[in-house]
């Protein structure tokens, strides 16, 4: 959940983007729509969610062929959790515009939540027409693999994730944990290493990182990335758990 909200916030950069261009709500040179669809996206942005699909149903309401109006319902649908409104949102906006590849990621990922993996798949792909998306299709396409066992593919995606959005903490950790689980420490330890520069205050890359150097035998770097995992998340379930196992391995 915390990819998909930091995806759909990123989204909505690009669309606030639009929304910074238009004049002020008391402005009489704008119609109605735009002046909806400014609140909506004030709204959503503050955290409003209701208030925001009210102010967003109104603009689509008032301009049914805008397509930016939709993927911003969409949006606040999704964040809200309500997946069919959200996809019946999307679905309007790509009727509108089938250019808008963007919104088929964000489908995609309401399609593997709902565990609907072949629908996802197929909007995952479409979305990866754009090379730059390839982030957060790369990455569902990655998982989808991995939930079926196809780790080869999973490590695969999660590294073409990598090459294109080297901060992509949640692709580093699926792989890094992958390659663990294969007995490839020193090169999951590598890419935690690389994701820790770009994602310093990310605690499981921490958590991660620590475990691997327990594995590697380097108690006094894992000493240190346990203790940097608690001072970011002082409720982490595993990290007092590591640091136990740490003190009755130097005791031996």
């Amino acid at each position: 959940m915390l990819h998909l909200r930091r995806h759909i916030l990123f989204i909505l950069a690009g669309i606030l983007a639009i929304a910074v261009t238009l004049a002020p709500v008391s402005s009489a040179n704008r119609t109605r729509a735009d002046i909806h669809f400014t609140n909506g996206l004030i709204y959503y942005a503050l955290g409003f969610q209701d208030l925001a699909i009210k102010e967003l149903q109104q603009a689509a309401a008032l301009d049914p062929g805008n397509s930016e109006v939709r993927v911003a319902l969409g949006m606040a649908y999704q964040t809200k959790g309500n997946w069919q409104a959200a996809l019946a949102a999307y679905t309007e906006a790509l009727q509108i515009d089938d250019s808008l590849l963007h919104v088929h990621a964000l489908m995609g990922d309401i399609y593997r939540i709902r565990g609907e993996r072949e629908k996802a798949r197929v909007h995952y792909l479409a979305a990866m027409e754009d090379p730059e998306l390839v982030a957060v299709p790369g990455y569902g396409l990655g998982v989808l693999a991995e939930e079926a066992g196809d780790w080869d593919t999973a490590v695969e995606r999660y590294r073409q994730v990598l090459d294109a959005a080297p901060g992509h903490a949640e692709s580093a950790t699926r792989l890094a944990e992958l390659l663990r689980q294969r007995g490839a420490s020193d090169e999951a330890l590598a890419v935690i290493e690389t994701a820790q520069r770009y994602n310093p205050r990310v605690p499981e890359l921490h958590y991660l990182g620590g475990l691997l150097y327990l594995e590697l035998g380097r108690y006094e770097e894992a000493e240190h990335a346990f203790d940097r995992t608690l001072q970011l998340d002082e409720n982490h379930d595993g990290a007092p758990r590591a640091l136990q196992e740490l003190e009755r391995l130097q005791q031996q």
